[in-house]
């Protein structure tokens, strides 16, 4: 098909009309659906004029819309929509419930930006993401905005991002058509060509913008390394057969939904995704495949509306990383602004939130902020002043909440501090002062970073404890243990990892927690699992029941059992009635810090760069 034949997509005001074939007619591709005998290519060509409201396009699609009606009448009867699609894959396997304990770090983050009228929302997000090495950018620029593309061709050249940051205009797109998946597709295999490796990628537009800092969503990702968000509504999928000819979207299904493939599950959902690296890798390698699990999905699901709203859904739930992914998306978007949009020409409407503008919506997205912690992007804004504002507010709060607070806190309060300074530093190390630093409140998960003073203050170590995570992708995310658990902060405020056996005296563990991070769900979710204390002897010495719900992101236990707690390597496990095992660490019970193992400090904690 010639460049002037390409789409675009509108997703502001869709131009997307079904005009084409009169709806609840009786129609070839209708007949063929429903008897499950089509005509053949000659005949149909010769008949589809009829059928197709050629007016309704430009003359230049009237031979390529009517092959391509024919073709997908043809395809009622094909192998592909009559023999059941075998995935070839096994789900779930064995899992190893051994948690590893990991260095805490900051995922690197690749992002698809789709945009076509506000060069300095773009500008202006790209600068908001930016981290040097820590973050890259494929920005597709709608092919019907030349003068777009090249501002921002120029502006990525002066300021000197043009290593991270890759502008291209290939698509001409239309909401309700292929091309904005197409552009997404072309996006993710320009980074998985970059020199600079990442972990995640995620899907935005120019209307997009961060609710929170840079730092706090990269430790969310690296928390659910291995995990994909993407919104999945399972068997909802309409199959309407649409066409796209220059900027207009056709519907040539007349009423009637195009057949599923057999054995295939589809399903629905927003657009917007962040997906692991694996994953990106399998779509973008197999992407042109037909015969491949991606390819069959992507064949399918072209000719047929927003294709860009079930593509990744159908990948996800007929792969192996059918595990592997969260039905939580990281966009909130305001529900109650909702409205219906359609333009001049269109019989096909959507639904679109309103622009946020300040100060009508600050505090909606400050309540956003505050309660929806898994939420890091909200839309959409537009160029107009008060939607600057709005987000020149939520900047000014990023930024607050992302400086360093460090709390002073007393040398017996962590006993076990000596002990990690002589390992992890110098056996002849003096503790003067212990900060630790506080949790960022926009961010979730934390881990125990001490900052100490030795040596008359002249030197600066910092000591961070490693986190127990899943070595694959796990609806469990993190198992931490540690003394005196702040509900307020959400911090440890005495030892983590290393404890002391007794709850009083000169070393002491006053109260001993176990906390549980895990994945929310947008499904109900109820479990019922156990957390089981063993002793260095094998001895099981509390099973505590503890309940696990789709709002169970992060949920704690204190340990009542008897104490003091027999020195010695103990076992927390996470265990189900239904799958046994589900994660197993250790901890290490002291008496005196001098009894903690060297390997144990080198397995519980880490030194970072002053």
């Amino acid at each position: 098909m010639s460049s002037s034949l390409r789409t675009f997509y509108s997703w502001i005001g869709p131009v997307v009309v079904f005009l084409s074939v009169p709806q609840c007619q009786a129609t070839i591709l209708g007949d063929a659906i429903v008897s499950g005998k089509p005509l053949s290519l000659n005949r149909c060509l010769a008949a589809a004029a009829s059928d197709i409201n050629l007016n309704a396009v430009s003359t230049v699609c009237h031979e390529d819309i009517q092959r391509f009606y024919c073709r997908r009448v043809r395809d009622v009867a094909s192998k592909r929509y009559t023999e059941r699609f075998v995935s070839g894959f096994v789900a779930g396997g064995d899992k190893d419930p051994e948690l590893v304990f990991r260095p805490f770090h900051r995922a690197t983050i690749a992002y698809v930006i789709l945009a076509h009228q506000f060069p300095e929302n773009v500008k202006r997000l790209v600068s908001r993401l930016f981290v040097p090495l820590g973050t890259i950018f494929a920005v597709h620029i709608d092919e019907k905005n030349p003068s777009m593309f090249n501002e921002l061709s120029i502006w990525v050249v002066e300021e000197g991002l043009d290593y991270a940051v890759q502008i291209f205009s290939e698509l001409n797109i239309v909401r309700g058509g292929p091309n904005m998946l197409h552009a997404e597709l072309l996006g993710i295999r320009r980074l998985l060509n970059h020199t600079i490796p990442w972990d995640f990628c995620i899907l935005l537009s120019e209307q997009d913008y961060p609710l929170r800092g840079n730092a706090v969503l990269a430790e969310y990702l690296w928390v659910h390394r291995g995990t994909s968000f993407v919104s999945v509504d399972e068997g909802e999928c309409e199959r309407d057969v649409s066409y796209q000819c220059g900027d207009r979207v056709v519907s040539l299904s007349g009423g009637v939904q195009y057949p599923k493939i057999p054995g295939m599950r589809y399903a629905s959902g927003s657009q917007w995704f962040a997906i692991t690296y694996q994953l990106a890798a399998v779509i973008g390698t197999h992407l042109s495949n037909s015969s491949t699990i991606v390819g069959t999905i992507l064949h399918d699901l072209i000719t047929v509306k927003q294709p860009d709203e079930s593509f990744f859904q159908a990948v996800v739930l007929n792969s192996e990383f059918c595990s592997r992914y969260s039905d939580y998306t990281l966009h909130w978007t305001d529900k109650d602004s909702m409205r219906e949009v359609r333009s001049l020409t269109s019989e096909y409407n959507i639904m679109s939130p309103g622009v946020l503008i300040f100060p009508r919506d600050v505090a909606k997205v400050s309540e956003v902020r505050d309660k929806s912690l898994w939420a890091f992007f909200a839309r959409k804004f537009d160029n107009s002043l008060q939607s600057t504002q709005l987000k020149d507010s939520l900047d000014k709060l990023s930024k607050q909440n992302s400086r360093k607070v460090w709390t002073r806190v007393q040398k017996h309060q962590v006993p076990a501090l000596w002990r990690l300074t002589q390992v992890l530093a110098s056996s002849f190390a003096d503790v003067v002062s212990v900060d630790r630093l506080q949790r960022n409140v926009d961010g979730l998960f934390h881990v125990q970073t001490l900052q100490l003073q030795l040596g008359h203050g002249r030197t600066t170590l910092l000591l961070r404890e490693k986190l127990a995570m899943p070595s694959r992708s796990s609806s469990l995310l993190a198992l931490r243990i540690g003394c005196d658990w702040n509900k307020t902060d959400l911090v440890f405020d005495g030892d983590v990892s290393a404890v002391a056996s007794s709850s009083s005296g000169l070393y002491s563990c006053p109260s001993l927690w176990a906390i549980v991070h895990w994945q929310m769900s947008k499904k109900p979710v109820s479990e019922d699992l156990l957390l089981v204390w063993i002793d260095p002897g094998g001895t099981p010495m509390q099973h505590a029941p503890i309940k696990i719900s789709e709002h169970s992101v992060l949920v704690w236990h204190r340990y009542t059992a008897t104490q003091p707690l027999s020195p010695g390597e103990w076992t927390l496990e996470v265990q189900s009635m239904e799958q046994g095992i589900l994660a197993r660490r250790t901890f290490f019970v002291y008496r005196e810090p001098s009894q903690i193992p060297w390997h144990k400090v080198k397995e519980f904690f880490d030194v970072l760069p002053s």
